[in-house]
């Protein structure tokens, strides 16, 4: 036998052991963990940097470095997911039965940790998006470039931490689904690990907390940024430039809050699955109270936006050499923003449409007439 077919051998033996899946599943949770911290010092270094007089030369350097290590981990999370889910799957094809008494505990003790790992990465993402969002607040904006830059570095990131973020929330189902089947098991392994999974809860509603937290000081820095532009001798068409850049934020602002609705689905599957005292859920009601805390001040910090993005139509309005189609065309482009962004932030997430901007017309039908429902529903309250 070659050297080569002894190594497939071995794989072969290993990956047929129930036990040795046990054991794979909680090298995944402290591989997590390592990731989590990583990420936390990003936010740390981030934090070290902001202040009162940064330039958007050195906020760019600290997002470019950021945005390398992001594209790392979530390479590194792939593999992660790919690794937990062939091993779940290998679980359940081989039955919980095949594991005994100690084995299924040990089991669940793991699978607790790879969700425990996962509250703790996303609390260190909330950490980066409310340092983000500070530091685009502090920035001292020269010219609309600067303005430009900053909003291309940030929606990259964004849009990384969105990708790292689904992966944690199928890791999250794939993970909950297997509680699922192990509670069908004989033996009564929930109540040893009980008040781990309960703490587990809590973490994972505080990590959404977090990061609606780190959500609406981003929208205030977007605020401010726009606040920055208006007052610069910006003409029509770096105002409807503008438009579209706080659409990109928007956007991505929506899409990380539909993935925060998701897991707080699944979160209250897991409270659901595992059967908790009336005190145990009282408990954990306090942190979804916290939570809506949190969503609040992220709509406060969009209805500001709205008014931001309001101030452009005025600022066209105001000027002495605008002329009549220019002024059509602004007006039918901004409003329709405005309706968009306010269809976004009351039809819920999950249901969001994306919709792409024509400033020569309106050829948002669709977004209209969702629009005009909800006023209509509002009216009729």
């Amino acid at each position: 036998m070659t050297m080569l077919n002894n190594y497939n051998y071995m794989n072969n033996t290993i990956e047929g052991i129930p036990s040795n899946a046990v054991s794979i599943v909680e090298s995944v949770a402290q591989e997590e963990c390592a990731i989590s911290s990583l990420l936390q010092a990003q936010a740390d270094l981030l934090c070290k940097v902001i202040n009162p007089c940064i330039t958007v030369c050195d906020f760019a350097d600290v997002i470019n470095n950021v945005i390398r290590t992001l594209k790392t981990i979530v390479i590194k999370n792939n593999t992660l997911e790919n690794k937990l889910r062939e091993t779940l799957n290998f679980i359940q094809r081989e039955g919980i039965e095949c594991l005994d008494y100690n084995q299924q505990f040990e089991l669940l003790d793991n699978l607790n940790s790879v969700l425990e790992s996962i509250g703790a990465e996303e609390i260190s993402i909330g950490h980066l998006i409310d340092q983000t969002g500070k530091g685009i607040a502090e920035i001292k904006y020269c010219t609309f470039d600067d303005i430009k830059s900053v909003n291309d570095l940030v929606i990259t990131m964004m849009r990384l931490i969105i990708e790292k973020n689904m992966i944690l929330l199928r890791k999250m189902r794939t993970v909950i689904s297997l509680i699922k089947f192990i509670k069908c098991s004989e033996f009564d392994i929930f109540i040893k690990v009980k008040k781990k999974l309960l703490c587990t809860i809590k973490k994972l509603i505080n990590s959404i907390f977090t990061e609606e937290k780190g959500l609406a000081l981003l929208i205030h820095g977007e605020s401010v940024k726009s606040r920055c532009a208006l007052k610069m001798c910006i003409n029509s068409e770096e105002i409807s430039v503008l438009n579209e850049l706080i659409t990109d934020t928007v956007d991505v602002v929506c899409d990380k809050k539909r993935i925060l609705e998701y897991k707080l689905d699944e979160t209250i599957t897991l409270l659901k699955t595992v059967g908790f005292s009336l005190n145990e859920i009282d408990s954990i009601m306090d942190h979804i109270k916290e939570l809506q805390s949190s969503a609040l001040a992220g709509e406060f910090e969009l209805s500001r936006l709205v008014k931001e993005v309001s101030k452009n139509l005025n600022k066209i309005l105001n000027k002495e050499c605008c002329n009549y189609p220019e002024l059509i065309r602004a007006n039918i482009c901004i409003t329709c923003r405005l309706a968009c962004l306010l269809v976004n932030i009351n039809i819920g997430r999950k249901k969001r449409k994306t919709c792409e901007f024509d400033a020569s017309g309106c050829k948002n039908t669709s977004i209209c007439k969702e629009f005009n429902s909800i006023i209509n529903r509002l009216n009729n309250l």
